[in-house]
Parts: structure tokens; C-alpha cells; sequence
């Protein structure tokens, strides 16, 4: 996604949750609700090769791009009420250890399931809500008891990290 659709998409965005400011779980600034503009200034080409320098790899393409435009949003709507900047984003083991305990144990579980002869739910379960988890990159602070997260190891053509929302519920 280059920065010209990202810039577009979050105008737009930004100027609906303003809209709705209301409705939010958090208040909106003055600031924010004056200049209709939930995120932050870009971040700098220093601080993305800093955080990704701190993180040990190369973030992914839309992630990059999304930072160039703003670093950090202050609130998403429902779920997930905000995105870290670029300083904060961190390993889900160094972020949230309780977090990633509840992962582990996901991983290590016996057989939550009854009918299941060959284990195959049980091995998507401790995929999906272990193995998987555990190695995220967490982008949100916790919002609605859930968090946003990116698998660096499962990539698309693009390089993109698969995404998703964890929650406790």
C-alpha cells in the first residue's frame, strides 16, 4: 500500500471516528477533534530503522508505509483503541508477558476437544492460539481485553505478515 492510499484511507477514517467521537472509549483530544486527525506526524525514516533495528528485522511493507504517514493512532473505534508508535511496537514476550503465558500454555494444551480421533482441531488450536501468538509482533496497547497482532512468519507474496485480533473473549 503506498503512502497516498494510506493517507487518503486514514482522512477518511479519522474524520468518521471524529464524527463519533462520542461513541469512542477514550476522549478525543481538542486537537484531534479540531483538525479531524486521529494519528500523530509521521515518524521519521530514524525511528522506523530504529524500531526495526530494536525488533531485528525489516517491518512490512504496509506497516512501513502506515508509520511514514503517522506515527501511532489514538483510537481504532471498537476493540483495539489505539496503535502504538513506533518506539512501543515490541515482541508479544516483551510487550505482554501475561499475554504471552496464556499463548504458551494455548500451545502445550492436551485435547480440548471431543471428537477429535486425529487431533487436528487440537494441532489448530495450539497453531492458532499458541505457536502463532506467541511469535507476534504487538501493535496496540490492550484494548476491548484484545490486541492487535502480526505473525512475521507467515508471509504473503507481498511480504506482508498475517494479521489479527486477538482477544480474551
Amino acid at each position: 500500500m503506498d503512502k497516498y492510499i494510506w493517507q487518503e484511507f486514514l482522512a477518511h477514517y479519522s474524520t468518521k471516528l471524529v464524527e463519533n467521537a462520542s461513541e469512542l472509549w477514550n476522549p478525543v483530544p481538542a486537537e484531534a477533534i479540531e483538525s479531524k486527525w486521529m494519528g500523530f506526524p509521521p515518524a521519521t525514516d530514524e525511528e522506523i530503522l530504529l524500531a526495526e533495528k530494536r525488533l531485528n528485522l525489516d517491518l512490512p511493507p504496509s506497516l512501513r508505509t502506515f508509520y511514514q504517514v503517522t506515527n501511532g493512532w489514538r483510537d481504532t473505534g471498537f476493540f483495539i483503541h489505539n496503535i502504538l508508535p513506533t518506539h512501543e511496537i515490541n515482541w508479544l514476550k516483551l510487550r505482554d508477558p501475561q499475554l504471552y503465558q496464556i499463548a504458551a500454555e494455548a500451545e502445550k494444551a492436551a485435547s480440548p476437544f471431543k471428537d477429535d480421533p486425529d487431533n487436528k482441531r487440537l494441532y489448530k488450536y495450539q497453531n492458532d492460539q499458541g505457536t502463532w501468538v506467541k511469535r507476534s509482533l504487538i501493535l496496540t496497547s490492550e484494548g476491548d481485553a484484545s490486541w492487535w497482532l502480526l505473525d512475521p512468519q507467515r508471509l504473503n507474496q507481498s511480504n506482508e505478515w498475517a494479521g489479527g485480533l486477538w482477544a480474551s473473549w
